[in-house]
């Protein structure tokens, strides 16, 4: 895929369909895009390959997202609303800070959509976290 933008820390992981890299937002230090290598506008236009091979590929992420970078939990959401539509998912990091102490759901959503992206370092050393856990699994 063909960015304008340069992600922090490269890509994280990616198969024949999908690829992994650090979120651009202010979703915080962590958050990971996992988008199709094709372009989809909907989640109902991915290919029977792309689907069979989603369910891994987040549950690996996620896995690494608790190892590598010590989440209590990771949330995923899908995103596809605003133009230029493509299926992505963020995969968020929920760390049990007290600063988020006590906020759910949109609360949560909220609290973090007004807060700054993180900075570029710690967002490329996040990345390297959870590429090295997953590299490590390698057998």
């Amino acid at each position: 895929m063909q960015g304008k933008i340069s992600v922090p820390g490269g890509v994280i992981a990616e198969n024949d369909w999908w690829l992994a890299d650090h979120c651009l937002g202010p979703y915080g230090v962590g958050a990971i895009v996992v988008k199709t290598k094709v372009h989809r506008e909907d989640l109902s236009d991915i290919s029977a390959d792309e689907a069979a091979s989603l369910g891994a590929f987040l549950q690996q992420l996620s896995q690494a997202m608790r190892m590598a970078l010590g989440a209590k939990r990771v949330y995923i959401n899908l995103w596809d609303d605003e133009p230029p539509r493509h299926v992505h998912f963020l995969l968020q990091p929920r760390y049990g800070t007290k600063e988020e102490l006590g906020l759910i759901g949109l609360e949560l959503q909220v609290f973090r959509a007004l807060k700054k992206p993180p900075a570029a370092k710690e967002a490329a050393a996040a990345a390297a976290q959870v590429r090295q856990y997953l590299l490590s699994q390698v057998v």
